[in-house]
């Protein structure tokens, strides 16, 4: 099937792409339509993209299930340009990491699409952003001006009540939530993980009263801890009722949230599973495995994402997230772009 998009510029097929991720939201386009029908739009339209699937002897022509569809490897994110159509991006999020290390970096074609499609999911999975009051505990990401999730944050202030930020100053946090519980807002607190877990050891305050979110981060721990380790700790020294986790990448636009380590996608999102030892393999919908991840939310650049997590899919929309594949299963994807 020849997308109706390939015939206008780039500028028309992003608001024509705007305007078929509002019908898939609405419930009037099938996920799986709207997917086939991007697919073959980025196998024209994205140069990277293309030839990935030039190397990899793949014919897009062919290709009509979600399930044979090829997943860029996310590390090309780093080397190379990833864009569909020619555009100039109204910002660049790249993701984190330590001096010196290259980074991840996706162009963005729009702010307030990237906005409307996080505020949606949110909404969706945790609550009208009216009813909180949003503190953000993020040290690291508030040195990163580029981080999508610090803009996916300071953007919910829209639609709530002014934000506060914070480092490592539990004091001041803890003075900020009584503040809120005061004024008769729930203190919503999106925190990196490993700044939750110093907390739990050095000011374990009760936040029974406050929801919180944790989006992952592990820097400084001295040992690896598995999800659930982390999750009871959090619970129990600090007395947590509602606690998610966060589910996001740089490389995408679409998160998903979830609780008890059980992840449910985004409208705009779905997560298939991938052999490790088959990379170029078919995805499937269940199972142990990689995870690739389906964002169409990123008509723009790639909607189609293998990353570097492991584990476990349940259905289209429910999985969970075990670690991540070391070098050398990888290495062989990085070797198709030099």
């Amino acid at each position: 099937m020849i997308s109706p998009a390939r015939s206008m510029d780039a500028t028309k097929k992003n608001r024509y792409f705007e305007q078929r991720l509002a019908l898939l939201q609405d419930g009037t386009l099938s996920f799986d339509d709207l997917a086939m029908e991007i697919f073959h739009y980025q196998a024209v339209a994205n140069p990277v993209y293309k030839r990935f699937l030039e190397l990899t002897g793949q014919d897009e022509k062919k290709i009509d299930s979600v399930c044979d569809v090829p997943f860029l490897p996310v590390q090309f994110f780093k080397s190379k340009r990833i864009q569909s159509g020619e555009w100039k991006p109204e910002a660049q999020f790249s993701s984190s990491g330590t001096t010196g290390m290259v980074r991840s970096r996706h162009f963005i074609h729009s702010l307030l699409h990237y906005e409307q499609v996080s505020r949606q999911i949110f909404e969706d999975q945790i609550g009208n952003l009216d009813s909180f009051q949003i503190l953000g505990l993020l040290p690291g990401y508030l040195d990163n001006p580029e981080s999508s999730l610090i803009h996916m944050v300071k953007c919910f202030e829209l639609h709530s009540s002014p934000i506060s930020f914070f480092r490592l100053d539990f004091q001041s946090l803890e003075a900020a939530i009584q503040q809120a519980l005061s004024e008769g807002k729930t203190p919503l607190i999106f925190s990196v993980t490993y700044a939750l877990l110093k907390m739990a050891e050095e000011y374990p305050i009760s936040l029974q009263d406050c929801v919180v979110i944790e989006t992952g981060g592990m820097k400084g721990l001295g040992r690896e801890m598995c999800k659930a380790e982390i999750l009871e700790i959090l619970q129990n020294r600090l007395e947590i009722k509602s606690l998610y986790s966060e589910y996001g990448m740089s490389e995408m636009q679409s998160q998903a949230y979830g609780t008890n380590g059980l992840y449910r996608s985004g409208f705009s999102m779905r997560v298939l599973r991938r052999e490790v030892e088959d990379p170029l393999g078919e995805s499937l919908k269940s199972g142990r495995g990689a995870l690739n991840i389906v964002d169409l939310a990123n008509f723009a650049t790639c909607s189609f994402i293998a990353t570097e997590d492991l584990g476990m899919v349940h259905n289209e929309l429910e999985f969970e997230v075990f670690g991540r594949l070391d070098e050398s299963e990888i290495r062989g994807c990085n070797l198709l772009f030099t």
